[in-house]
């Protein structure tokens, strides 16, 4: 079982978050924030394989304090108690509905309802559900975008659990999806979900840091791209996205928190890309982008 530190402290609003997920990015595999119930406050969470030197840390609180016009906030660190996360995760994880997608796990014993398109995915250590505001939000927005064209060629950056690139598959069988992600068992999961979901032979799980691997670089090549990741590497990530996205095509961003719209929207704006929808969910936010027809990057 993997050992799990946590870093937490309290923050005066919700828009203070941005910068600590900024600074909390170098160390964190997962952040969360959410309201202190009966108090004016919001609790940063940041989840970690290995807690930083205490001197790096302070300093990266203290530098996010600093870019929210905050005081610095006393935190906490230390290591979670070893519980199976897995296990408890997937006995409070329930079925969830995404317009036309049906998300269950596989101790699901009702009935799945007509006309629906059906994922089967347990909870575990990759990140995806469907039980999140930002994975929930690109169900939708994937849902959108196949009901209104055809999509011959797509790529899940950042799949986790292949959830997104599995919705993709399902909602249309003439597309050919790629599944990427820079964690190796991340893939080995997207793979087996892929499997079970009877999509093993149609999508493509590979490990990849962003764009690095030259077969997912290749301009024009994606009718969508969809990236569920933070809003840090979504803004750094933004050239290479705008290149490989055909013109015309779309591009689907979330893990980023409505405060962090403006400064992810300006840099895909810089490449050429336009917004064409938003979903706002529990505080996060999905955008859905085109990139214009002829449009160089």
């Amino acid at each position: 079982m993997t050992d799990l530190f946590k870093i937490e402290f309290l923050l005066p609003t919700a828009e203070s978050s941005g910068p600590m997920e900024l600074v909390m990015e170098p160390f964190a595999v997962a952040v969360t924030c959410f309201e202190t119930p009966g108090e004016d406050t919001w609790r940063f969470e940041a989840y970690c394989t290995e807690l930083p030197p205490y001197d790096r840390l302070e300093k990266a609180i203290a530098d996010g304090a600093r870019i929210a016009g905050i005081p610095v906030p006393e935190f906490s660190a230390g290591p979670l108690p070893q519980i199976d996360w897995v296990s408890e995760n997937q006995k409070s994880f329930t079925p969830i509905r995404a317009k036309r997608f049906f998300v269950y796990p596989s101790h699901f014993d009702g009935t799945v309802p007509a006309g629906s398109l059906p994922i089967r995915m347990d909870a575990g250590m990759a990140f995806g559900t469907g039980e999140h505001g930002t994975t929930k939000g690109c169900l939708l927005m994937i849902d959108a975008v196949l009901k209104r064209r055809r999509v011959a060629t797509a790529l899940d950056l950042g799949c986790g659990t292949g959830i997104l690139a599995i919705a993709t598959g399902l909602a249309s069988r003439a597309t050919r999806v790629t599944a990427s992600d820079i964690d190796p068992d991340a893939v080995l999961v997207s793979a087996e979900n892929c499997r079970i979901n009877g999509l093993g032979n149609r999508i493509r799980p590979i490990v990849s840091d962003g764009l690095d691997r030259r077969e997912l670089n290749r301009p024009g090549e994606y009718d969508l791209v969809i990236a569920n990741i933070l809003a840090g590497p979504l803004q750094r990530l933004a050239p290479g996205i705008a290149r490989v996205t055909a013109p015309g095509g779309d591009v689907i961003l979330s893990g980023l928190l409505q405060d962090q719209e403006t400064a992810v929207l300006a840099a895909y704006r810089r490449q050429g890309l336009v917004l064409r929808g938003r979903e706002r969910l529990e505080g996060w936010s999905t955008l859905l982008l085109r990139r214009k027809s002829g449009a160089a990057t």
